[in-house]
């Protein structure tokens, strides 16, 4: 019998095994994305990476689990980073972990949801982080002040023709 291959497109062309991960620019540009942290920032994209369009809400990833993922060996940092995400409205947790459970029964890492896209048994997504800002005087605000003034300064010189390159015309 012949083995099916699982990265062959199909009749649309649709690779079964092909997804992406999508960034909404409300979220890219809200202040509170801009108050994240790096690691914070680099765990939100492996959380999104999560989702298959029909699992927000059941999202698992444990801290160990997480680290791993971005290639970080401090796990308080890790812990600080999902941290980040809960104050800030990107993520909720819909199930703590539960490791202290019986032989029979099985350990689960927490579970997450992403607050910006609707999950099962809702009308739609929260956009928590929309209304979210870091407390002023805090490394967070400092940062989200910097973005915020970046992407300003961003957008003044794109709606003034001003940015280096405008067009990238790239069929030689």
């Amino acid at each position: 019998m012949r083995k099916r291959n699982r990265n062959k497109p199909n009749q649309k062309g649709r690779n079964p095994t092909s997804r992406f991960a999508r960034l909404d620019h409300r979220l890219l540009n809200s202040p509170a994305y801009r108050a994240l942290s790096t690691a914070a920032r680099a765990l939100l994209v492996e959380l999104t990476m999560l989702d298959n369009g029909e699992n927000n809400g059941s999202l698992y990833l444990s801290i160990r689990d997480a680290a791993g993922r971005l290639g970080m060996a401090d796990l308080s940092a890790v812990r600080s980073a999902f941290d980040e995400l809960q104050e800030l409205g990107f993520v909720e947790m819909t199930e703590a972990a539960s490791f202290h459970v019986k032989a029979a029964e099985r350990s689960r890492a927490r579970c997450w949801r992403l607050t910006w896209l609707a999950g099962p048994g809702r009308k739609g997504p929260s956009m928590a982080f929309m209304d979210c800002q870091p407390q002023p005087g805090t490394k967070a605000h400092k940062r989200m002040e910097r973005g915020m003034r970046a992407l300003k300064t961003f957008r003044k010189a794109r709606d003034s023709g001003r940015l280096p390159v405008l067009d990238s015309d790239t069929d030689g």
